[in-house]
């Protein structure tokens, strides 16, 4: 216990230090660096051989995102974000619509995890569309004001990070009925409930000071956003538990002592960032209408 709560709390000290301190560039090679220690570990999970294959693959679809928009420009004085590179991030949609149909059917239907094309398009829309999500929230408003990206994307982490321990403390004094047994045995429903109750006060904070930036200016898409963070980060928790199930594997690594890998700490945010955004520019009609 002792090493976990050390570990957890250099974790947040650096994730501080990424967000605020960082320049952008700097930023932008820490969320690429996390984005290919999280390809690392995925290669077991998909079924390859060796992590090799999937690294080069994640690598060069990071760098075609690259040439196709470099992030640089995103913070320029009179820099925007390419409406494709929001289109890249909304594909998380109809991806983890599809997850969730995964989860709900497992262990019934699996032939599909023996395919490794199939697994590697899996991968990617967990991992590329979150990747260019971190870099459009951080490049928010970047010019007029340095941190206010910093904010937002904390915000939205914050979420995650309340919902998951909301679940946690909420499913040990009162759990009782199992989510999802065969996919992760420890959650309940009770606890689901208390962490989306913590979650949503933790929303209607940061939107009171004003964290989520200009997401937060059309209410409807905003709250449609929000509770779809919310409710999606419990998916992508149980999509990687899924994942890890089906190759029989318990952490997806052990770079961080008591607490796994990089994918056991970042799976409900894969879910949880590129939905945030992909569902506000949806309802606000922000992509149709510019």
């Amino acid at each position: 216990m002792g090493v976990r709560i050390v570990t957890g709390v250099i974790l947040i000290a650096v994730a501080l230090l990424w967000l605020f301190v960082a320049d952008y560039a700097i930023f932008t090679m820490g969320a690429l660096l996390m984005y290919m220690i999280a390809a690392y570990e995925m290669g077991p999970l998909l079924k390859y051989k060796s992590r090799i294959p999937f690294i080069v693959i994640a690598a060069v679809a990071a760098t075609l995102m690259f040439f196709a928009a470099p992030p640089g420009e995103y913070v320029e004085p009179n820099g925007t974000i390419p409406v494709y590179m929001k289109w890249l991030v909304v594909l998380a949609v109809p991806f983890w619509l599809v997850a969730i149909y995964l989860v709900k059917v497992y262990p019934k239907v699996i032939k599909w995890h023996d395919n490794l094309a199939l697994n590697t398009i899996f991968a990617l829309l967990m991992l590329v569309p979150f990747l260019q999500a971190l870099l459009i929230c951080r490049a928010t408003n970047f010019a007029a004001n340095y941190y206010e990206g910093a904010y937002l994307l904390l915000a939205i982490m914050a979420l995650v990070w309340a919902a998951d321990s909301g679940a946690y403390f909420t499913g040990r004094m009162v759990g009782k009925t199992p989510l999802m047994p065969e996919v992760s045995p420890k959650k309940t429903r009770e606890g689901l409930l208390g962490g989306i109750v913590v979650a949503i006060v933790v929303m209607f904070l940061g939107k009171y000071y004003g964290f989520y930036s200009d997401y937060q200016n059309h209410e409807l898409a905003f709250l449609c956003a929000a509770f779809g963070a919310i409710l999606f980060s419990v998916l992508g928790d149980l999509t990687e538990s899924m994942l890890k199930r089906l190759v029989n594997i318990k952490d997806s690594g052990k770079i961080f002592p008591g607490h796994g890998g990089m994918l056991d700490r970042i799976d409900s945010q894969l879910a949880a960032v590129p939905m945030f955004l992909s569902l506000y520019w949806l309802v606000s009609g922000e992509l149709i209408h510019g």
